[in-house]
């Protein structure tokens, strides 16, 4: 499937959203009307790793802010930011592993489209940062939440209010981006981890996502209470009874096993 400004292409298990908004990959109707149309192929069970990327120079500088916040009344841009933020949660609670690879610029909407995914990966030298407070507004469609929850609330207010760009490498110490790549490589390695996750145990992922989720809404102890049911219908999936009888048929130095995501 492509749109005009956004494309989806579907290889070896792989679902790759690519924003082609020649403006900057700006987020205005067209390319938020992509990403909700793409939501239901992948949903689809052969799609086992969504990789997110951009094309052109830069990953996204944001909210196309002429289109939806001078030419939008209120009423439709409240409309597109709950559709928005309904497809930033259906982006988290995927039960597959997801990873968004930005470049150049990752700013405002579109750094909060790239923390829906389970991994961030930056190009080096790539500038992060919510520019919202320019304008008199904060982050509109949970960024501020969302880096909280990575970096802790004290580094959400700093960023959320600062009005500025930061380095990725900062953004890579302070643990909201998963890792750092040389800028001529970026979308080769994420390609590449992309298809790893592909091939892995998709249900172990799905598990390890699910775990996650509760612990952000209940914390440690009320997690564990849902732990046991959550692991335990994995422990006879095709994925898990394939690697434990390669195990003690070869033993540690077994070769790879193959998982279908069963």
């Amino acid at each position: 499937m492509t749109t005009e400004m956004l494309k989806l292409e579907v290889e070896e298990g792989v679902a790759t959203l690519t924003l082609a908004n020649p403006d900057k990959n700006r987020l205005n109707r067209s390319v938020l009307d992509g990403l909700r149309a793409a939501l239901p192929r992948i949903r689809q069970d052969d799609v086992r790793a969504v990789l997110m990327k951009g094309e052109g120079p830069v990953f996204s500088f944001g909210a196309d802010v002429k289109e939806l916040f001078v030419d939008t009344s209120r009423q439709d841009l409240s409309r597109l930011l709950v559709e928005y933020l309904d497809f930033i949660g259906a982006v988290e609670a995927l039960p597959k592993p997801t990873i968004a690879a930005v470049h150049g610029v990752c700013s405002s909407g579109g750094l909060e489209l790239a923390l829906a995914f389970d991994h961030l990966w930056a190009a080096a030298g790539t500038k992060i940062g919510f520019m919202e407070t320019t304008l008199a507004i904060p982050p509109l469609a949970g960024g501020v939440q969302r880096i909280a929850a990575r970096a802790g609330s004290a580094r959400a207010m700093e960023i959320a209010s600062a009005g500025r760009m930061y380095d990725a490498e900062a953004f890579e110490r302070w643990n909201i981006v998963n890792r750092v790549v040389p800028a001529e490589s970026l979308h080769g390695e994420a390609e590449a981890f992309a298809l790893k996750l592909a091939a892995g145990p998709t249900r172990a992922f799905a598990a390890v996502k699910s775990l996650l989720r509760a612990y952000e809404r209940a914390a440690v102890l009320e997690t564990d209470k849902i732990t046991v049911a959550t692991v335990m219908p994995l422990m006879d999936s095709n994925d898990a009874v394939a690697a434990v009888t390669a195990l003690m048929s070869a033993g540690p130095k077994r070769g790879p096993v193959t998982f279908t995501g069963a």
